[in-house]
């Protein structure tokens, strides 16, 4: 009998640690959650169903998985079992706005515990989305290892890189060499990405002004940020004499220019009048006689043109005239459209005895062109935003040039401004804007540059879209 009241008395025990243990677990058990995918950083467009997948756990069952977006709940997804179940995987979807958004889950165990949130980062763009890729199957998501101690933590919101890119240097071709007619040549450009990495897609394209090759469209390297490329373009001089340039620009996958603004500046020579072939023959001693050497006019505005014109020269063997002319006969003449004041020799040779004549065609000092563009030229995010905007002068000689910017509604427009140029080529100039209120769209806002001075020069409109959350 006493035998029975012990062995009573232990099964009551241990009946009675059970229950304890149940409420317990029951009180305490705390759930777990990881988002599976997307990765957190990870890219969308408006409009697009973005699939959040996540893996929950409990001791005693998870319950159901709270969705939420900024901090507002969006969706609540119920177990499929209504007691709980210990390992939960799910896939939850949410309709992509534009902007920087923390999407946050948590699970919920049959006590009601709530699991530390796990949370990801995301950008949506603005824009059409591509074809969906088809997130994975449920059924093929493997269960993580449960781990009563197991906390996820939000991550920090990644930084979002903006395509652009600077000028360094011409690697070839300086602005305003000298080509004969249908000459070919290769113009590089050396630019450094400040931006997104260039990877494929990305292309420099011919935007203005005279292409000069077959190519308009060329394929950019793998350029990572704060890397260097060069960009070279196979181009043939135009039969036309005179001036002639070209402008390119960086293009993105998404067909958005970016960046600096690159032109190619040439001056292609005349003809001469007579064939370019040495004087002809005689034997020659001592100093060579110039009879004549003229420009008509001597004065000209730049993109004009001018005939240099020289009489028969005698006892020379040779003649030459400088600036990329070369050789040429006497007498003779050829058409040439400097972009600068310029200085023109032309030297008879007999043997090593030499003589010269020169001409001088002045060319006032003046714009060759301007450009502006804006960066960036289209963003959608939190405002205030500040807008940059540069602006390329390119100018035919040393000089001081004055300006101002322009804007859509006046509200910043500058002061004049000014500039010293130390010879021919070109420099740019910047400003920028700061606007936007939230909730407000800024469509076809632009600003331009106005040069007042040596000549009256009014850029591109550099326009821009600001959408602010």
């Amino acid at each position: 009998m006493h035998r029975r009241i012990e062995n009573s008395l232990v099964v009551f025990a241990f009946a009675l640690l059970i229950c304890l243990t149940a409420c317990f677990v029951s009180t305490q058990s705390k759930p777990t959650i990881i988002i599976v995918s997307p990765p957190s950083g990870s890219r969308f467009y408006d409009g697009e169903e973005i699939a959040i997948q996540t893996m929950s756990s409990d001791l005693v069952g998870v319950t159901r998985v709270e969705l939420l977006v900024d901090g507002t709940l969006v969706r609540t997804d119920p177990s499929p079992v209504p007691q709980g179940q210990l390992s939960f995987p799910l896939s939850q979807t949410w309709k992509a706005t534009p902007g920087t958004h923390t999407i946050i889950v948590q699970a919920y165990n049959a006590a009601g515990s709530v699991s530390n949130p796990a949370g990801i980062s995301v950008t949506v763009l603005a824009g059409g989305a591509p074809t969906a890729t088809v997130p994975p199957s449920v059924s093929t998501l493997v269960p993580p290892t449960i781990s009563a101690s197991l906390t996820v933590t939000p991550t920090a919101t990644s930084s979002i890189c903006t395509d652009n890119a600077v000028f360094v240097a011409d690697v070839t071709v300086p602005d305003g060499t000298n080509w004969m007619p249908g000459q070919t040549f290769n113009k590089i450009w050396r630019v450094r990405n400040t931006g997104c990495p260039w990877i494929a897609g990305y292309q420099l394209v011919f935007v203005g002004g005279e292409a000069m090759s077959a190519t308009t469209v060329l394929p950019l390297p793998n350029t990572a940020n704060g890397a260097t490329a060069d960009l070279l373009v196979p181009m043939t001089a135009p039969t036309v004499p005179g001036a002639h340039n070209g402008t390119w620009r960086l293009r993105n996958p998404s067909g958005k220019l970016f960046g600096t603004i690159v032109t190619v500046m040439i001056n292609v020579l005349g003809q001469s009048s007579s064939p370019q072939t040495a004087v002809p023959a005689g034997p020659c001693s001592g100093t060579p006689i110039i009879s004549s050497f003229t420009a008509n006019p001597p004065n000209m505005t730049a993109g004009g043109r001018t005939v240099l014109t020289w009489g028969p020269v005698t006892n020379a063997d040779r003649v030459e005239i400088d600036q990329d002319i070369g050789l040429v006969s006497a007498p003779g003449a050829i058409t040439v459209m400097p972009t600068t004041s310029t200085t023109y020799t032309l030297t008879a040779y007999c043997g090593a005895d030499s003589a010269t004549a020169q001409v001088r065609v002045l060319v006032p000092f003046a714009i060759l062109g301007s450009s502006t563009s804006a960066n960036p030229s289209d963003f959608t995010g939190a405002c205030p935003k500040t807008i940059i905007f540069s602006a390329l002068i390119t100018v035919n000689d040393a000089g001081p040039v004055t300006y101002k910017w322009e804007s859509s509604d006046g509200s910043h427009d500058s002061s004049n401004q000014s500039i010293t140029f130390g010879s021919a080529g070109s420099q740019i100039v910047n400003t920028t804007w700061t606007l936007g209120t939230a909730g407000r769209t800024y469509a076809d806002y632009w600003i331009r540059l106005h040069i007042l001075s040596p000549t009256d020069v009014t850029s591109n409109n550099a326009t821009f879209t600001l959408r602010c959350n």
